[in-house]
């Protein structure tokens, strides 16, 4: 067994981003005195600077109508009834609160010339009430962050790369990590563990995410500590991605092109919105536009580069640049296209993960002393996520989580790891060691398989397909081998997450084989009608020798949101809750 450094802390919060952060920040302000989070980044370039549209809350400044209620009822109905409506309760009514905390901490979101924060329209929102910065607001609201977390003082790592879970007995109590500043292997003990590490979108060959982030990292982790995975088959495929050039594919064309009145066109000039929501048009909801545009290309309707367009040139260059700077430079910079006067080329990308980590109200697993938060977990947003509520999650359930991590550091004992329960962690980073196969080819053809079978429309032939073959990888996988030292070791690293991969895609394809409907992001083309026996959670377990899949029931909705769920239901002439 290699040797390894030993950090101890009270608290490991392992992602940067604005999850993790607020999750630090609630520790240390509920009492913890001894935090340390670990960034796989640089600080203040987690893969939240990317959220770009806004973020969520029933504020009422723009729609006196709105009402925390309101906005629970837009986000079950969005996630088509399977996420818990008790953790939507608890997202929507702390949102007003979530959003004037970075208000007051510094954060410039948009104001009318009154003062009041302007909010505007997202996809499927029945009023404006999405906050936002321009189109930067999660650049925004991690600047704020990381600053409070300046002034708290609180210790921050860069460049570390958590690759296991460390339990003593049934607990988890650390995780080993590699330094590759350093080269070092250091190990991390904790009263306390929090996963905020992000989502698993870059399973994917197109995906908005950059090549370094959102490999599902946290919720393989728990997965391999024996945590429970939920609802793992669905993955929202954003609507609207750059198509070239070839380096630009997948990067985000944020939806608030569309809420600032944006429309779609398809090479023949056609607003095809009309013909799949009517009433809706491009503010339907991220699936069903996401699907339409799919229809549009597979129909013959596409452009030259496989997309369709998204036009905003009714707006004046002054506005856009208020309102959407980030989406002219990008275009801009990357495809030399002046958005105020020409139109994008986009298509759906592979942008955000409904599912993930099984956890309690409070972000608490079933293994004691780890907790998980923010895109690495599941049930919030059900099968299909309202825009501007991931942003919105990461602010109130980070702070959740943080004092709840503090509760249960409270009362573990400090006992240290021994060597014993280390050495199957630092076992198998030497067991890559060594010259062997490429782990970037083989990450290359995993991605690929899940784009092209595993994607925005699915049916049996090609999801048994996607098995075969990513059963196959895994087989292959005992090749790979890296030389060289830790210090630096990009192709470690690639290898390491790719192993993790591998597995999390098994689960992914295996819970959409078994869930035979269709359902928000979730779509069959074998099964296309959603089925009220299918309103369902789907559990993945990770066995010693398989991954085994069980149904979960949804808890039924009570108390103050039934009534507001019966009125979005009826407005959309909906018929799926009981």
């Amino acid at each position: 067994m290699a040797d390894y450094d030993t950090v101890g802390t009270d608290i490991l919060i392992i992602g940067s981003g604005a999850a993790g952060l607020r999750a630090a920040i609630a520790a240390h302000d509920a009492g913890a005195k001894n935090i340390i989070v670990l960034g796989k980044c640089r600080r203040g370039d987690a893969h939240t600077v990317l959220a770009t549209g806004g973020i969520n809350a029933a504020l009422g400044t723009m729609d006196p109508r709105d009402s925390w209620k309101v906005h629970a009822a837009d986000t079950l109905k969005e996630g088509w009834f399977i996420a818990d409506y008790r953790a939507v309760e608890t997202l929507c009514r702390n949102a007003p609160d979530a959003v004037n905390e970075l208000v007051r901490w510094g954060a410039r979101f948009h104001k009318e010339k009154d003062g009041r924060l302007t909010q505007r329209f997202f996809g499927a929102h029945t009023y404006r009430r999405t906050c936002f910065y321009g189109d930067q607001t999660g650049k925004e609201i991690m600047r704020v962050l990381v600053k409070e977390v300046g002034k708290r003082k609180i210790r921050f790592l860069e460049d570390m790369f958590v690759f296991s879970l460390i339990k003593s007995g049934s607990e988890i109590r650390g995780a080993a990590t590699i330094d590759f500043k350093s080269g070092r292997a250091v190990v991390f003990e904790a009263k306390a563990v929090v996963l905020a590490t992000g989502g698993y979108s870059k399973l994917y060959s197109r995906s908005s995410s950059r090549g370094y982030e959102n490999h599902g990292d946290g919720a393989a982790l728990a997965f391999d500590a024996g945590v429970s995975l939920v609802d793992l088959e669905m993955v929202q495929f954003h609507p609207t991605g750059m198509v070239y050039p070839k380096r630009a594919l997948g990067v985000l064309v944020t939806e608030a092109v569309r809420g600032e009145g944006g429309i779609l066109l398809n090479s023949r000039g056609e607003r095809f919105m009309k013909k799949y929501d009517s009433a809706r048009m491009e503010l339907g909801p991220r699936d069903e536009v996401a699907r339409s545009i799919y229809s549009e290309i597979k129909a013959g309707n596409g452009t030259k580069h496989g997309g369709v367009y998204l036009d905003i040139t009714s707006l004046t260059k002054a506005k856009i640049l208020d309102r959407l700077p980030k989406m002219y430079h990008q275009f801009k910079t990357l495809a030399h296209i002046d958005i105020t006067k020409e139109r994008m080329e986009v298509a759906p990308t592979a942008h955000y993960t409904m599912g993930g980590i099984d956890v309690s109200l409070n972000g608490e697993t079933e293994i004691n002393g780890l907790y998980a938060v923010g895109e690495a977990v599941g049930q919030i947003h059900g099968a299909n996520r309202l825009g501007g509520n991931s942003l919105l999650e990461t602010i109130v359930y980070g702070k959740i989580v943080g004092e709840s991590a503090v509760d249960t550091a409270r009362n573990t004992q400090g006992a240290g790891l021994s060597r014993s329960d280390v050495e199957p962690a630092l076992d198998y980073l030497n067991s890559l060691t060594g010259k062997g196969a490429s782990p970037e080819g083989m990450r290359a053809r995993l991605q690929e398989i899940m784009w092209k079978r595993v994607g925005l429309v699915r049916n049996e032939k090609e999801l048994r397909a996607a098995l075969v073959e990513i059963r196959k990888l895994k087989k292959e996988f005992f090749r790979v081998r890296v030389a060289g030292g830790l210090k630096g070791n990009g192709r470690m690293r690639v290898a390491l997450e790719t192993a993790k991969m591998i597995e999390l895609c098994e689960a992914v394809v295996m819970s959409a084989m078994m869930r035979r409907e269709s359902r928000g992001a979730h779509f069959r083309s074998d099964y296309p009608e959603v089925r009220d026996s299918w309103r369902v959670n789907i559990l993945a377990r990770k066995g010693k020798s398989s991954i085994s899949l069980t149904k979960k029931g949804v808890p039924t909705v009570s108390g103050e949101l039934r009534q507001s769920i019966k009125a979005a239901k009826e407005r959309a002439a909906h018929k799926l809750l009981e």
